[in-house]
């Protein structure tokens, strides 16, 4: 269990253990920035007087009766980050998002439209419902893709798929005889019977400000909930491709893969990656991992705890004009934004459709271990299932928490936020945060404020941490009036924070966070290509470490090495060193 501090609502400061290096003169925080959160000083009761206090009253029934005149009588719709449909939904707007990871939430993205349940499969008959899924068959020649593009081993067939108990179970096997087919699956599709883009809106305007914009962050949510198989050379997926190829053939009309896993990896880690740009080799993707400690959960209650291949989790993106976000059980890992993607194309507004399949062995997850041919202790077992409880869509907005994604192992006052829920005072948010981090002020409350210490001890602590937040009495609404609220009062949502040491000052304590390796270029952009860019890894290497060896080993200058690595062979991940994107884009 990581650190939980609950303190009285009305009692919530904690003094950081960093707050002396402040008062010292050392600074804390990324890049060394210090924190723009302040503390105001409240006068004690003997120090109060009647005089101001009638004219603190006075000047505030003012205002909140010129706001009631202008915004709740004479407007047609609310301004700022609420707007009207015309159907009587509030319209959010999305939060302005930092260079540094930070997203800074708007004063007023309290209130969003409440997530509606758009299509579904629940898998509640004998059989699959073929109005909503299509079975694929074969190993792909007859599509000139044999093993799928992937060099899989698998053939796929209906017979392997069957709904029991609420269940949609797919079922990889092997095969011992001698047709040549040494193992059989299943993959379905939704292609012409559940396709879905991102919720289009007449007042959307992607050139506008983010303060003139009246666009709502009106999202689609695909969500199925699933018990993983697992064995080396397994490989299960939840993804998506484009229904009409827009923008040509892939990967240039896009790939979203919601949960992929690679039995190679082990039970417990899954990855979430969309594939772009042009053919080979320019075919570009971005992918995030994350790794769930079924040892030691991140937080209590049990959310996130437990092999992913013993108990049912759920996995989601999030699509909106612009933006994909990634989740495991409400908890936000993974997120890419249309400007991420500069200067490829994003094709990833179109129409989409599922779908869902279990392979057997290929490029990434490498081949079953065979009980014949190895003596291995990782002999992949047969047969595996891939049990899906529902395939859902949900269209509206979630409650989601907002805040730095890229903190410095002791940054201090870094501020969390929970937005696009409605709240009021009977409302208690109790938060948890990383092992090594404490809530300097905040808990009970919508907003907290985290102090990041990797020095309190030495215990091991993931390099992925999460932040995360469960509510109760939310206005006195059951958890069944609101598909957000449901989430946000049950396991809770939760953010991933990446934790690295930027300056070096925790890497004495504790290995897991080596020391950020500084590289004597920028790539021309040096608010984007940042020391935290420069040591993303892609593959074996990092992106500095690619545009160092370009520069040192083959000669080329800073541009050249820079175009190579961060536009044709890794854009996905070291894009922000593209020396060709100005940094304003």
């Amino acid at each position: 269990m990581v650190g939980l501090y609950i303190y009285d609502r009305l009692n919530s400061y904690q003094h950081c253990p960093e707050d002396e290096r402040l008062n010292e003169g050392i600074e804390i925080g990324m890049h060394g920035r210090q924190s723009n959160s302040f503390i105001i000083e409240l006068p004690t009761p003997r120090e109060k007087r009647p005089s101001l206090l009638l004219f603190i009253f006075v000047i505030t029934a003012s205002f909140c009766i010129a706001w009631f005149i202008s915004d709740g009588l004479l407007s047609t719709r609310r301004r700022g980050s609420h707007q009207s449909n015309g159907d009587g939904d509030s319209i959010v707007k999305k939060p302005d998002s930092d260079l540094d990871g930070t997203e800074v939430a708007d004063e007023d993205v309290n209130i969003g439209r409440i997530p509606d349940l758009i299509w579904g499969d629940e898998f509640n008959g004998d059989q699959v419902d073929m109005t909503k899924w299509t079975f694929i068959n074969g190993n792909g020649c007859d599509v000139g893709l044999c093993g799928w593009g992937n060099n899989e081993l698998e053939l796929y067939t209906p017979s392997n798929t069957h709904v029991a108990r609420g269940k949609l179970i797919i079922e990889a096997q092997q095969n011992r005889g001698g047709s040549g087919i040494r193992y059989s699956s299943s993959k379905i599709v939704s292609r012409g019977k559940a396709d879905f883009g991102v919720v289009e809106t007449d007042v959307y305007d992607e050139d506008e400000t983010a303060e003139s914009n009246e666009a709502l962050e009106r999202s689609r949510r695909f969500e199925a909930k699933l018990k993983l198989p697992w064995g080396h050379g397994i490989w299960p997926a939840f993804w998506m491709l484009p229904t009409h190829n827009m923008y040509g053939g892939w990967p240039k009309s896009g790939e979203i893969d919601i949960m992929e896993n690679v039995g190679k990896e082990g039970p417990n880690t899954v990855h979430g990656t969309v594939h772009y740009g042009l053919e080979s080799p320019q075919h570009q993707y971005a992918e995030s991992g994350i790794t769930i400690s079924s040892q030691k959960p991140f937080f209590n209650p049990s959310a996130l705890s437990g092999k992913l291949n013993e108990t049912f989790h759920t996995y989601s993106v999030e699509r909106q004009p612009g933006i994909i976000r990634w989740y495991i059980d409400d908890i936000e890992y993974s997120s890419i934004t249309k400007a991420d993607m500069l200067p490829y194309n994003w094709p990833f507004d179109e129409d989409f459709y599922f779908i869902v399949n279990l392979a057997v062995g290929g490029n990434w997850p490498g081949n079953p271990v065979d009980v014949d041919s190895s003596s291995r202790d990782d002999i992949t077992k047969f047969p595996q299932q891939l049990e899906v409880d529902y395939v859902r869509v949900y269209e509206g907005v979630f409650p989601r928490i907002v805040g730095k994604i890229v903190v410095d192992c002791s940054e201090q006052d870094v501020e969390y936020e929970i937005v696009n829920i409605e709240t009021d005072d009977e409302t208690l948010f109790t938060w948890s945060v990383p092992q090594n981090a404490t809530i300097k002020t905040g808990q009970g409350s919508r907003r907290i404020v985290v102090c990041f210490n990797s020095k309190i001890d030495g215990s091991d602590i993931l390099d992925s941490e999460i932040i995360h937040v469960q509510a109760s009495a939310i206005d006195n609404q059951s958890a069944s009036s609101s598909i957000g609220l449901a989430k946000i009062q049950g396991n809770g949502i939760g953010t991933r924070v990446k934790i690295v040491d930027f300056n070096g000052k925790c890497s004495s304590m504790n290995e897991l966070y080596p020391r950020l390796k500084d590289y004597n270029f920028d790539c021309g952009r040096p608010s984007t290509c940042t020391a935290f860019v420069l040591n993303k890894t892609t593959d074996e290497y990092t992106c500095g470490e690619r545009i160092e060896w370009l520069i040192n080993k083959l000669g080329m200058n800073e541009e050249e090495a820079c175009k190579e690595v961060a536009y044709k062979q890794f854009h996905g991940h070291c894009g922000p060193c593209n020396p060709f994107v100005r940094d304003e884009q």
